[in-house]
């Protein structure tokens, strides 16, 4: 029975370049709302920041990396980016019917389309609630 070279398995078992999902992600995160950091130990954000999650084991305040830059910043100014999803800004503020269902959106807000557009009308996530909104006000990132 030939000996199997030990470093030669270890080798083939190191993710390597360019294969599916090694260095793929199903997900990443978009900060929705301007952070201006309080604490030392806090992270600004800026709408359409990619943010890497380091710890969210609090609800409130999760510590993230911007670039080179870390540190603390409020859970929910960012939103989870799935694979497919595109991210919008919004062109001009929009006032929602209530009645309707619809919210108010803000010139520059940052949204995510979470389904096919229909009838001139997009669903979108805002981070806190998901509702359809006009396309024309919407425009990809």
């Amino acid at each position: 029975m030939e000996k199997k070279d030990k470093s030669t398995d270890d080798k083939m078992k190191k993710p390597q370049l360019g294969k599916l999902g090694v260095f793929s992600q199903s997900h990443y995160y978009l900060a929705l709302y301007c952070f201006k950091a309080i604490e030392k130990d806090d992270l600004d954000l800026h709408p359409g920041d990619h943010v890497t999650v380091l710890d969210d084991s609090n609800e409130e305040w999760w510590r993230g990396r911007v670039g080179e830059k870390s540190g603390f910043f409020p859970a929910n100014y960012i939103i989870r980016v799935r694979s497919g999803e595109s991210v919008y800004k919004v062109t001009r503020s929009f006032v929602g019917n209530r009645e309707m269902g619809q919210i108010t959106l803000k010139k520059d807000q940052i949204v995510v389309k979470k389904g096919e557009e229909v009838n001139g009308y997009m669903k979108v996530s805002t981070g806190r609630k998901l509702t359809f909104f006009p396309a024309d006000i919407l425009q990809e990132i």
